[in-house]
């Protein structure tokens, strides 16, 4: 299924999130919330998903329920993808992985975001195969689909990209802000975490 809206509509920010989160309410396994923005910082265009979550890494930059892979300052591309996968199914294994990238398309849909329930296939304009990633993902349709999709990345505007990830980064944190309290509810499992901290003060208090 795919959900999809323009930027600069001012309801997309709000009916994105609602679809994401209606999505990642079906995955009551989650423990965690994983986004990887795929992309580099090199390309104007092809920065779109790092630059979405070098935004969202204000806010939940060390937050333990919401890890951030693929950023400008340390972006993941088809270089280190496969390896970046690995990594999340060693250690992140119960996340819901929600997967981001920028993409061509028609000229009439330039500035489309689209949102679509399955795993992204990064790089399919450029003819690579990479492995698919996330739950969900949201692209961004940032220019024109041509025989030269490298160059036509490179002249792609990167204040247009900016923009587009500004309103792709409202959807994901209102819609993160959403989930955040059932994540919050888990108590920690990690033997002397936190949790078990405080809770072996309040049995040392009982007992004296």
């Amino acid at each position: 299924m795919m959900h999809h809206t323009h930027y600069l509509d001012r309801s997309a920010p709000s009916f994105l999130a609602d679809r994401l989160t209606e999505h990642a309410e079906r995955h009551t396994q989650f423990r965690q919330i994983v986004i990887v923005g795929i992309g580099t910082n090199r390309s104007p265009g092809d920065s779109l998903g790092p630059a979405i979550n070098s935004l969202l890494a204000q806010t939940y930059a060390g937050n333990r329920h919401v890890r951030l892979f693929g950023t400008l300052e340390k972006p993941v591309h088809a270089l280190n993808l496969k390896k970046t996968l690995t990594y999340l199914n060693k250690k992140h294994a119960q996340a819901y992985t929600i997967a981001l990238d920028a993409c061509l398309g028609q000229y009439f849909k330039i500035g489309t975001i689209q949102l679509v329930h399955g795993p992204l296939l990064p790089g399919t304009s450029m003819g690579k195969e990479l492995p698919g990633v996330g739950h969900i993902h949201l692209k961004g349709i940032i220019n024109n689909y041509g025989p030269i999709n490298a160059k036509v990345l490179d002249k792609t505007s990167l204040t247009f990209v900016q923009d587009m990830a500004v309103i792709m980064a409202q959807a994901l944190k209102q819609s993160i802000d959403k989930l955040l309290p059932a994540l919050l509810s888990e108590q920690p499992s990690v033997a002397g975490g936190p949790y078990e901290d405080r809770l072996a003060d309040a049995r040392a208090r009982i007992t004296r």
